[in-house]
């Protein structure tokens, strides 16, 4: 491992021989820690920089801090709790109490399935909800070579035809084949004439 801090060069010799189970915590060392000094982007660039888990030593007040860390990449969350932070104590203002700590879990696990993987395709769901889109359909029946208008076109649900926002681009161009009433309007019924591209 590559340590240019000196640092965690003394760290790293330390502990890394023959040990390759080592998380480092971003930890802001203010009790409680200000909001603004918690420099969260630290946290992916200690898990690449030194090739360890990484995760968080929160001090801040509240629950916003561990959850923007875990969608950062944080696999470790620590943070103070207490039983009631009337009893009073050094770290009673930055702790979490029972139900807050429960709530920062579930938090914490919702984001963990919203981070989900890098996909650009729709899922079931996604696809089903075009049910409930808009999109164009042809109004009444439309002959090879007629012009596209706004009386045989119309911008209905659901969301199987040609987005809306080329309503206007569709005007006043032809049918490539007789298109049947209700028919939802796709870029292959369109002639769009020579050296023009559209994508749905």
């Amino acid at each position: 491992m590559n340590c240019d801090n000196k640092y965690f060069q003394i760290k790293c010799d330390t502990i890394w021989d023959g040990n390759n189970q080592i998380v480092l915590l971003k930890c802001t060392s203010s009790y409680p820690a200000p909001i603004e000094e918690a420099n969260l982007r630290t946290i992916p660039n200690l898990a690449e920089t030194f090739r360890v888990v990484s995760g968080l030593s929160d001090h801040t007040e509240g629950i916003a801090v561990p959850i923007g860390a875990v969608a950062l990449g944080a696999k470790v969350v620590e943070k103070h709790f207490t039983l009631d932070r009337s009893l009073g104590g050094p770290d009673a203002k930055f702790s979490l109490e029972p139900d807050e700590f429960a709530e920062m879990v579930k938090a914490v696990r919702n984001i963990e399935k919203a981070l989900g993987r890098v996909t650009y395709e729709l899922s079931e769901k996604q696809q089903k909800s075009r049910e409930h889109a808009k999109s164009m359909f042809v109004s009444r029946n439309i002959k090879a070579g007629e012009f596209f208008a706004e009386d045989n076109i119309k911008v209905v649900r659901p969301g199987y035809g040609l987005h809306p926002k080329y309503y206007r681009k569709v005007i006043g161009k032809r049918a490539k084949r007789d298109i049947e009433k209700g028919e939802p309007l796709r870029i292959d019924l369109i002639d769009w004439g020579d050296n023009y591209e559209i994508r749905s």
